[in-house]
């Protein structure tokens, strides 16, 4: 079986976030989808193991933001490879807040959609949250993010907690950071986690070297020039 045939389902992506009147919480997903029109129902399906996935059973609500194509690296990395268990992924950014109590991301969305969780399923590893609209708001008219613009423009890697994660399989292919400058003899490191690309004048990281995107060491780092 060649699972890699599920990359070419198309995807947007997506910030969903909950607030269960202790600690909010927010997370990267490509699962958003639209469910029914009467009632207008859109379902989320989020990795049991996001601390998201507990703060959206808790709260009974989500806010799901749709990300556009202004969308970095660097926002993605916040949502998508850090945890709301240690992190406050709010602070810093422009936010704004549902009826329903959530918060969300402002920069570089172009639609929030506030719900209430009507139904549950347990599909193994993640949970399934169908969502009837409370709310809805357009913020932008900038083109809806995809999840082939975040791997071929913004060069990002797939989280292992993502729906659409394959172990071992290729990801699908972006364009790699160019070829190092005869004159400058520049050098470009890939974060395997987030795909963040670094440029150095040096043969290789320093040991303590972290990405300044996810986090990770340089151990998870790969030449690619």
């Amino acid at each position: 079986m060649d699972a890699t045939a599920l990359y070419k389902f198309p995807s947007g992506l997506y910030v969903v976030c909950a607030d269960d009147g202790e600690k909010a919480a927010g997370c990267v997903i490509n699962t958003g989808l639209q469910l029914t029109s009467e009632p207008l129902q859109v379902q989320v399906v989020v990795n049991k193991g996001n601390f998201t996935e507990g703060a959206i059973a808790r709260a009974g609500h989500f806010a799901l933001s749709v990300l556009d194509e202004r969308a970095d690296m660097e926002l993605i990395a916040r949502f998508g490879f850090q945890s709301s268990a240690d992190v406050d992924k709010f602070e810093g950014i422009e936010c704004g807040r549902t009826e329903l109590g959530d918060p969300h991301p402002i920069q570089a969305v172009c639609a929030v959609i506030s719900c209430r969780v009507v139904k549950t399923l347990d599909v193994g590893t993640h949970t399934l949250f169908v969502g009837e609209v409370a709310d809805a708001e357009v913020l932008s008219d900038e083109t809806p993010l995809t999840y082939a613009y975040y791997h071929a423009v913004l060069k990002g890697k797939t989280p292992p907690k993502a729906s659409s994660f394959v172990p071992g399989a290729e990801e699908p292919a972006g364009e790699d950071a160019p070829a190092a400058a005869a004159a400058g003899g520049l050098h470009h490191f890939r974060c395997t986690l987030c795909g963040y690309v670094y440029e150095t004048e040096d043969e290789e990281l320093p040991d303590d070297f972290t990405c300044p995107l996810c986090g990770v060491g340089k151990d998870l780092f790969e030449k690619i020039d």
